[in-house]
């Protein structure tokens, strides 16, 4: 049986032959749509490690984020995401495997723009969730989320890579509702036709009742991918550099967690 499962897998890998993700980030996304009558397949892992506010587990915090998207392609210019998400956390208080929720999210570019121009896509998501993958705490929470993606490929050759994005929406569970705010950016060289290298910012905020700031936090790390047909692969380390509030002695701490390595795998067929 497993065999076989192996063939069917290889066999699978073997027929692909949309193009995979060309997307040299990790967590900033492009001004790109998967094509009708394609897909995409990605796997992502977030690992997440710092100090844990609490006692015991050597005052360490490790944390595992698992994202598995599938992006279905409706016309030349739009498709629609799938995303399921699950995580492992060990820390003082949580030592476990969870399902935290999924989420539906529709793609639309703006305009397809020539080399040294900007392209520009947008994005709407719904979002639901049942674990807290900070503390591993069972809550409901539901999300609904807006995005804009600006990307400009520019050089002799189109091989840098431009892109910002920003989100920006409501989250609701059972102590009220906050708004959020995300904006990243990108900066990536691509060497040849499959090493691209780059650095990659994410800022994010949350605000209580639309005027209580609750959380914020900056990170700041470098990024690499590797591309070839059918099959891509992006490595993205982040260090928080700020944050409030400051916690534990001082120091500031984003989900307890002071860095995340984040891989992706995108497979197109």
């Amino acid at each position: 049986m497993k065999r076989r499962l192996l063939l069917l897998f290889s066999a699978a890998l073997g027929v692909a032959s949309a193009e995979a993700n060309d997307n040299p980030f990790g967590c900033s996304g492009d001004a790109c749509a998967a094509k009708h009558g394609e897909f995409e397949l990605q796997q992502s892992v977030a690992m997440r490690r710092g100090l844990d506010l609490g006692t015991g587990f050597d005052a360490g915090y490790r944390g595992y984020d698992l994202a598995t998207q599938l992006e279905i392609g409706l016309s030349e210019i739009s498709h629609v995401d799938l995303i399921l998400s699950s995580g492992v956390l060990r820390s003082a208080d949580f030592r476990g495997s969870f399902i935290e929720g999924f989420a539906v999210e529709y793609k639309r570019l703006i305009g397809v723009a020539a080399p040294d121009q900007w392209n520009a896509a947008w994005a709407g998501a719904f979002g639901y969730s049942r674990v807290d993958a900070a503390s591993g705490e069972e809550r409901t929470e539901t999300s609904y989320v807006g995005r804009l993606f600006l990307q400009r490929d520019f050089g002799t050759r189109s091989q840098w890579v431009y892109v910002t994005n920003l989100s920006t929406g409501l989250v609701h569970d059972a102590e009220g509702t906050c708004g959020v705010l995300e904006w990243s950016q990108g900066l990536a060289y691509r060497a040849d036709d499959h090493w691209s290298f780059g650095v990659e910012a994410v800022a994010e905020g949350c605000w209580t009742r639309f005027r209580t700031l609750a959380n914020s936090s900056l990170c700041v790390g470098p990024c690499v991918s590797y591309r070839m047909t059918g099959f891509s692969i992006v490595c993205t380390h982040l260090w928080q550099v700020s944050g409030s509030p400051s916690t534990d002695d001082g120091r500031n701490l984003r989900d307890t967690s002071r860095s995340e390595t984040r891989l992706l795998v995108a497979r197109g067929f």
